[in-house]
């Protein structure tokens, strides 16, 4: 391997380390413990690397959930269903959020839960929710094509990005512990407002 891969394959490490740190104390503390500081530690660098790797307490958010996002191949849902028919494709996608919903639910109650108070943590947030809303507006034209929905588009849209929310998913509180069947009743949610 050449210095140059060498060195990429370091700084991959260290970034990996850096996330998966974030990761762990995001989930397992309180967040005034959440510090660049403390993540230098858990990953066993210097706070500048951090600094150098995501320049900031909020890059270093975006940058945890950027790679939660890109471990469950969310940002694939609409490219893996696409040889699907629409109803098929919105069982498949519901199914693949409820378990990553299920799958991260404790980190992601902690920030959703931050983000009332703490202006970083709910812009970052939002700004992945319009992200999953564009998804969710694939779908719903697809499912439109199929059927009549009774509702406007942009109704339809609302509800459809309302019922597959994280927030939606958690409040469903026992449902919530098996991600199957939260997407079963969640794909019902879904089918009903767009037939």
């Amino acid at each position: 391997m050449s210095t140059l891969g060498r060195r990429a394959a370091t700084t991959a490490a260290t970034r990996r380390g850096i996330i998966d740190a974030a990761r762990e104390l995001l989930a397992t503390h309180d967040w005034q413990h959440f510090t660049i500081e403390a993540v230098a530690n858990r990953a066993g660098v210097t706070r500048v690397t951090v600094y150098n790797q995501v320049r900031s307490k909020r890059g270093l958010l975006d940058a945890v959930l950027a790679d939660l996002v890109d471990r469950a191949g969310m940002d694939q849902l609409l490219t893996d269903t696409q040889h699907l028919s629409a109803g098929e494709a919105c069982a498949a996608i519901v199914q693949r959020t409820c378990l990553f919903w299920h799958s991260e639910r404790e980190l992601l109650r902690a920030l959703f839960g931050l983000a009332a108070v703490d202006h970083d943590v709910a812009s970052i947030l939002e700004q992945r929710e319009e992200w999953r809303g564009k998804q969710m507006q694939s779908l719903v034209r697809r499912l439109a094509a199929e059927s009549a929905p009774s509702f406007d588009e942009a109704d339809v849209l609302a509800g459809v990005t309302a019922v597959t929310s994280f927030v939606t998913y958690d409040a469903l509180g026992p449902i919530a512990d098996d991600p199957d069947r939260a997407a079963v009743l969640v794909t019902h949610l879904v089918r009903s407002l767009t037939d």
